[in-house]
């Protein structure tokens, strides 16, 4: 079971993508990578998400999007897994937004990071995130596909 974390983003995408994907925390030793984009592309992620946001008039806003973390015991799961239930999570929980997920296996434990668009790209709703879809969605979500 993951231990689950969202974190607004208020100043810039591209530092928290920066870090996410990473390589130095995102490859294998056999050199697999593991990240991944959805409903965009891990070279234009951020300029995706920052033309989704004037396309509906919404890039002055505070919140720039959100960082999910996911982190599970030592041991628990294999860093594939990890990816494949971030992947899932996304569709599940974001359908419409914008996300790009890093695997870091740089520590004991592993741990997944997903930074998503606050504008929905089909919608252009704002994501709104409090302590009630934090237990009732994300934390549901993510225990029910681990």
């Amino acid at each position: 079971m993951a231990y689950d974390k969202i974190i607004p983003v208020t100043r810039r995408l591209d530092h928290c993508a920066g870090y996410i994907l990473n390589p130095e925390k995102t490859t294998l030793p056999d050199g697999r990578i593991l990240t991944a984009a959805i409903n965009c592309t891990l070279e234009t992620a951020c300029q995706d998400m920052t033309d989704t946001k004037r396309r509906w008039g919404k890039e002055s806003r505070v919140r720039k999007g959100y960082h999910i973390i996911q982190s599970f015991r030592p041991g628990e799961i294999t860093p594939g897994l990890a990816l494949e239930i971030a992947q899932e999570f996304v569709r599940e929980h974001l359908p419409g937004y914008q996300a790009i997920i890093g695997i870091h296996t740089d520590r004991e434990h592993i741990h997944a990071h997903i930074v998503f668009n606050s504008v929905n790209q089909l919608t252009g709703e704002k994501y709104h995130s409090n302590a009630r879809s934090y237990y009732q969605q994300i934390r549901a979500i993510s225990d029910r596909l681990c």
